[in-house]
């Protein structure tokens, strides 16, 4: 009995690393083809089985590696003087972020997310665009809002891809500035998690089974980028905001 124990567990830890490789896989993809999106197709799938303390730095990091890659790929549309204070603004919140993560109930902060980015993406699928008086007000409230969401849940790419597509970004020019922004602040991120006490065996080893699974699927991200025009790329990129959104939102809520 204790053997067959033994074995039920072992298929167990097998089946939920297969599919965290499969999660983690899906996720690479999409934030190599958008530079976001990595958390918002991960982190309602990992937190089913994973406690949020430890999927989110996972996220975090391996989020890292990805826009690492895509803003080495993207350089050249890269436009830092527009959107520094984006990134410091971001870098200030992202510690913030990693205390809710400590104090606040996870089931609060994806519930909150989740109905956030809901209403901004609906918003922008009907065609509304907000028309920004000062685009300097507008990039520190958005670069604060995404630091702390960030460090508390890793779900950091949805206000900045909004306000960017906002000001009329091109594709190339949003996927690169959004890959940048994401080098800074996951890296500020993680540094809060390893201060945290965060950064432990458990997840280690959970990043060293999934690691194949993120260069794949970042690899197949970049073989795709091209297959999409501007418009379709918006589109897609809309509504994968809209629908991991709310799944977000009915996570917190425990309704899936």
């Amino acid at each position: 009995m204790m053997e067959t124990g033994k074995g039920v567990e072992r298929m167990n830890e097998f089946a939920l690393l297969a599919a965290g490789m499969a999660i983690i896989l899906a996720a690479s993809f999409v934030q190599s083809l958008t530079s976001f999106g990595f958390a918002l197709i991960a982190l309602p799938l990992l937190s089913l089985f994973l406690p949020l303390h430890q999927a989110v730095p996972v996220i975090v990091i391996f989020s890292l590696f990805v826009c690492l890659g895509v803003a080495i790929s993207n350089r050249r549309d890269i436009r830092l003087r527009q959107i520094w204070l984006l990134i410091l603004a971001g870098v200030i919140a992202a510690p913030f972020g990693t205390y809710l993560l400590l104090v606040v109930r996870g089931e609060v902060l994806k519930a909150a997310t989740g109905v956030l980015i809901t209403l901004f993406a609906a918003l922008m699928l009907l065609g509304r665009t907000f028309p920004i008086r000062s685009e300097r007000t507008a990039f520190v409230t958005a670069g604060l809002l995404s630091g702390l969401l960030n460090g508390s849940i890793s779900v950091s790419g949805p206000p900045l891809a909004l306000i960017l597509s906002n000001q009329g970004m091109s594709k190339q020019a949003v996927r690169a500035n959004l890959a940048l922004n994401g080098v800074i602040l996951n890296t500020v991120s993680v540094i809060s998690f390893a201060a945290a006490g965060l950064l432990n065996r458990e997840t280690g080893g959970f990043l060293g089974w999934t690691f194949p699974a993120m260069l794949l699927g970042a690899w197949l991200g970049v073989k795709a980028v091209n297959r999409f025009d501007e418009r379709l790329f918006k589109g897609v990129s809309l509504w994968l905001i809209l629908v991991s959104g709310i799944w977000t939102a009915l996570s917190g809520f425990g309704r899936v």
